[in-house]
């Protein structure tokens, strides 16, 4: 869309280092490279990615720039002024921005609707929350998308199931659209990158890598992950195996290596915070152990099909089963962490099965996950919604 047409909204909860926010910051900057449509981006919360999010394009902010002197008044609840100053000024911006459609990247984003009531244009929600998540934020946020009626894209189809189904949403705005991920070549000196990671934890070149990735929280099942751990090293003797968990933050981590040295497994299982170089740590996996109690469709779990790792997760976790499919990894009914063992044992013993299920994992998010593809479609979904002649270029 060109700027004689408008311009997109898009609404970004937190800018954080979490999988809607780098899902979104990707998607811009494909739009940005390969679209002609005009976008910028409100941001809820001044989070970390705030700063890739401004190098992609246009970004204000919900909330004003936390300095020392807002940090207080908020804290002592006498920020109202300040933050009605700062949305007085916000809205004058947005109305002349001349807005045209507003994305809200996750149903989160839709607490700054009520605020956005002055533009009186279509709504699009691309929902990554399955029903944990909703009720964490507050299924209201649900009430305030449907005072817009936006066309929903949901990134799987348990999650598009959860709002058919729980929340009443017509089928007839539910789309679903999978995740996708950048698919890089990867070059001989990434190859490598396995020996670097090893030597950074401690890890010798024989042992097999279990890897873990999220944040520290009921919800990504961390607490199954060293459950499982217990149970592989505990029968595990011939085939020595490590735990790597990647994410969370300082004092989470903290906490769990103090939990390992009270369990005896602190030289075993490992808790590594949250990286910049995820896909190192993927390339030195040989299996990708998806905990979760509920996930809507990781992306974690496309960048570690990407690198040729079998994936194990649990049937009832949300869309994982949907890429899986039995041929890229193992779903295991009922959250049973016996049963993830034995699968992660299976693993472990063939390294033959474990080459199959990682390259046909890799071919699937090659063929199904690309970024390029998933934001085209996207962008296709953008268009439709503005009433752009269909098959126009985007």
């Amino acid at each position: 869309m060109t700027s004689s047409g408008g311009t997109v909204l898009f609404l970004e909860h937190e800018a954080s280092r979490t999988g809607a926010s780098i899902f979104l910051l990707r998607l811009l900057g494909w739009l940005k490279t390969d679209s002609n449509f005009d976008f910028q981006t409100l941001a809820g919360r001044w989070g970390e990615l705030l700063p890739e999010f401004r190098s992609v394009g246009i970004v204000d902010t919900f909330e004003p720039e936390p300095k020392l002197i807002y940090r207080v008044l908020r804290r002592l609840k006498s920020n109202n002024w300040q933050q009605s100053k700062h949305l007085a000024t916000l809205r004058e911006k947005l109305v002349r921005s001349d807005i045209r459609l507003i994305y809200a990247n996750s149903v989160a984003s839709a607490r700054m609707l009520d605020f956005l009531s002055f533009l009186r244009c279509p709504v699009i929600c691309h929902v990554h929350e399955l029903d944990g998540a909703i009720q964490t934020v507050g299924s209201q946020h649900i009430h305030m998308l449907e005072k817009r009626k936006p066309h929903y894209i949901a990134v799987s189809h348990a999650v598009a199931e959860n709002l058919t189904r729980k929340y009443r949403i017509p089928a007839n705005r539910v789309r679903v659209i999978y995740g996708f991920v950048p698919v890089p070549e990867f070059s001989p000196a990434e190859a490598n990158l396995q020996e670097s990671i090893r030597r950074e934890i401690g890890i010798g070149r024989e042992p097999k890598i279990i890897c873990g990735c999220g944040s520290i929280e009921h919800r990504k099942g961390t607490d199954i992950f060293v459950e499982v751990a217990v149970e592989v090293i505990r029968r595990n003797g011939d085939i020595p195996a490590h735990f790597v968990w990647i994410g969370g933050s300082r004092e989470g981590v903290e906490t769990m290596r103090k939990h390992l040295i009270r369990l005896g497994l602190a030289d075993r299982v490992h808790f590594v915070g949250s990286k910049s170089n995820v896909a190192s740590y993927f390339e030195a996996a040989d299996i990708f152990l998806l905990t979760s109690r509920e996930d809507p469709f990781p992306l974690v779990m496309l960048e570690a099909a990407l690198h040729e790792i079998p994936i194990v997760c649990f049937d009832e976790t949300g869309g994982a089963p949907e890429f899986l499919l039995h041929d890229s990894g193992f779903v295991v009914p009922k959250f049973d962490i016996g049963k993830m063992s034995d699968k992660v044992m299976e693993l472990l013993a063939s390294p033959r099965l474990c080459k199959r299920m990682g390259a046909a994992g890799r071919q699937k998010v090659i063929s199904r996950h690309k970024l390029s593809a998933g934001a085209q479609e996207i962008a296709n979904v953008i268009g439709e919604t503005l009433g752009l002649e269909s098959g126009a270029p985007i």
